[in-house]
C-alpha cells in the first residue's frame, strides 16, 4: 500500500491489504452563485457539496476518481435520496459528514449528513455508487482494491436507497433541455447535478416560488452526452400536489435517463 493509501492490483504486484474505512468531513461556504431568489442554497449546489465531500473522503482511502481512472475505471452515481430539514443561506458555512455505509454485490452505499456551523442537522442523504469501465462504458464488478477497503462507518447507516419508484403516468409539465459544453463532466457525460436541475426546472414557477423541496429520490439509469436534447417531464403523484414524479429522456435515443420522485412543503418563513 502506498503512503497515501493507494492499493494496486497490476500483474506481479502483491495482493491489496485490507484497510479500515473511515468517514470524513468537508466544509463549504454557500456562494452567491449557489443560492436561489430567496437567498437559500439550491438543491443542485447542495448535491455538488455531497459529491465533493465524497471525493475528499475517497481520496484519503486511495479510491478517488483519479485513482480509478489510472486503471481505466470511474465512479458513477446510480441513486441519491436526499432529505432536507432547513436550507443554509448565502455566506453560511456548512459541514458535510460522509462515510461508506455498506455494500451489496456491485452496489456501494455512502451516507451524508449536512450540518450548520452551530452543529444543527440541516439535511441527510444516502447514495448508491457503481464502478464503470471508461472505455467500454459498462458497469463492472467491484475491483479488489476497492472491496479491500472494509466497511466500518462507526455510525448507524441510513436506510439503503433501494426499490422501485412509481412510474410517471400522466405528464403535466414538460420542458426540453439541450446538452451544452458545460453540462459535461470528467466522465464525459452529462453531470448528475445537471440532471437534477433539469428535473426540477420542469415544474411550475409558482411551485418553486411558494414551496421548497423536502425530499428527493433520484435514479440515474443511463448516460447522455454532448449534442443531445433532454426531455424533462413531470406530473403530480398525489391529489394534494405535494409529490411529483419525474422522467428525463433523450430525444436522440429515446432512452430513459433519469427517474425521480420529489416531495414538497410550504416554504419556511424568513
Amino acid at each position: 500500500m502506498a503512503a497515501a493509501g493507494k492499493m494496486f492490483t497490476f500483474a506481479g504486484q502483491p495482493e491489496p491489504l485490507t484497510m479500515k474505512s473511515v468517514g470524513g468531513k468537508s466544509e463549504f461556504i454557500v456562494k452567491s452563485s449557489e443560492v436561489d431568489l430567496h437567498g437559500q442554497a439550491t438543491v443542485p449546489a447542495l448535491v455538488s457539496y455531497l459529491q465533493e465531500a465524497a471525493w475528499d473522503n475517497t481520496a484519503t482511502l486511495g479510491i478517488s476518481l483519479y485513482d480509478l481512472l489510472e486503471q481505466g475505471l470511474t465512479w458513477v452515481l446510480q441513486r441519491l435520496r436526499l432529505e432536507m430539514f432547513r436550507y443554509p443561506k448565502h455566506r453560511d458555512s456548512v459541514t458535510i459528514e460522509t462515510w461508506a455505509s455498506g455494500r451489496e454485490r456491485v452496489f456501494l452505499h455512502r451516507d451524508f449528513r449536512i450540518y450548520s456551523s452551530e452543529g444543527e442537522l440541516l439535511g441527510q442523504a444516502t447514495s448508491v455508487w457503481l464502478v464503470m469501465d471508461v472505455v467500454k462504458r459498462q458497469m463492472v464488478s467491484v475491483p479488489e482494491f476497492i472491496s479491500a477497503v472494509e466497511i466500518a462507518p462507526g455510525k448507524e447507516p441510513l436506510p439503503f436507497a433501494k426499490g422501485k419508484l412509481p412510474v410517471l403516468q400522466e405528464v403535466r409539465h414538460e420542458q426540453q433541455m439541450p446538452v451544452r459544453w458545460h453540462d459535461i463532466d470528467m466522465n464525459r457525460h452529462v453531470t448528475n447535478t445537471r440532471y437534477l436541475q433539469w428535473a426540477l426546472e420542469a415544474l411550475p414557477v409558482e411551485l418553486l416560488e411558494q414551496q421548497e423541496l423536502k425530499e428527493m429520490d433520484i435514479i440515474f439509469r443511463a448516460e447522455s452526452g454532448f449534442i443531445d436534447t433532454i426531455l424533462s417531464a413531470a406530473g403530480e403523484a398525489t391529489e394534494d400536489e405535494t409529490v411529483f414524479l419525474h422522467r428525463l429522456s433523450s430525444t436522440t435515443t429515446a432512452k430513459e435517463l433519469v427517474q425521480a420522485k420529489s416531495t414538497w412543503q410550504s416554504r419556511a418563513a424568513t
